[in-house]
């Protein structure tokens, strides 16, 4: 049993931890997510960057915020010296850099490179490129795979033929369907709307569909 002096295993093992850079990779995976500390965004060199406070940061990490669900494979913190001494790590291996405020939304790259709670630190690591490069392969894969039409076999071009008209075709259902439907409920006085937001170019594919109706 370790006295009140003697350092434990748990807190031996968390600096210990963190001097492996992919060990930090790991952590930044992790603060990079929505699970991570909430960040800004703002211009720096004429490009969009996310920065937060350093003071923010090293609260996260001792005490991350709740419902965050701290990954299994990452030691915990036991102390804000801890914390401390990791977020200089990321500074000096550049994981972040330490920026300045020359007005709202504006950053500069600041000239104090140490890392201190007062100060403002830009994210320069992006996160996990893995799935980011496979949608590349699949991107380039598909354009090189259209751009083969002409060599296409006749059963897969008229597979194709088949596929582009049925969409075609139920595109135009869905949305002659939508507007008769708006038009009759208008009438009667109210604004009916079935997948109100299809058409909404700011959501993504599965938030397109939500609501079903909106009335």
């Amino acid at each position: 049993m370790a006295t009140k002096d003697e350092p434990t295993e748990d807190s031996d093992e968390v600096p210990s931890f963190y001097e492996e850079e992919e060990n930090l990779k790991i952590l930044c995976n992790f603060l990079r997510t929505n699970d991570g500390p909430a960040v800004r965004e703002a211009i720096e060199m004429e490009k969009r960057v996310q920065y937060l406070k350093g003071e923010k940061l090293v609260n996260f990490l001792v005490e991350p915020k709740k419902g965050t669900k701290w990954p299994t494979n990452l030691p915990k913190f036991t102390s804000r010296e801890e914390a401390i001494e990791v977020c200089k790590d990321l500074c000096r291996l550049q994981f972040m850099h330490r920026s300045e405020k020359r007005g709202k939304g504006d950053l500069a790259v600041s000239r104090v490179r140490d890392f201190d709670e007062a100060g403002y630190f830009t994210w320069m690591y992006e996160g996990d490129k893995t799935f980011s490069h496979m949608m590349t392969t699949v991107l380039i894969g598909g354009f090189l795979f259209c751009t083969c039409f002409p060599i296409w076999p006749n059963f897969l071009k008229i597979f194709v033929w088949y596929m582009s008209v049925s969409l075609l075709i139920f595109m135009f259902f869905l949305v002659t369907t939508r507007g008769v439907l708006f038009l009759f409920v208008w009438i009667l006085g109210y604004d009916f709307w079935f997948l109100p937001n299809l058409f909404d170019e700011s959501l993504n594919f599965t938030d397109s569909f939500k609501p079903v109706v909106s009335l």
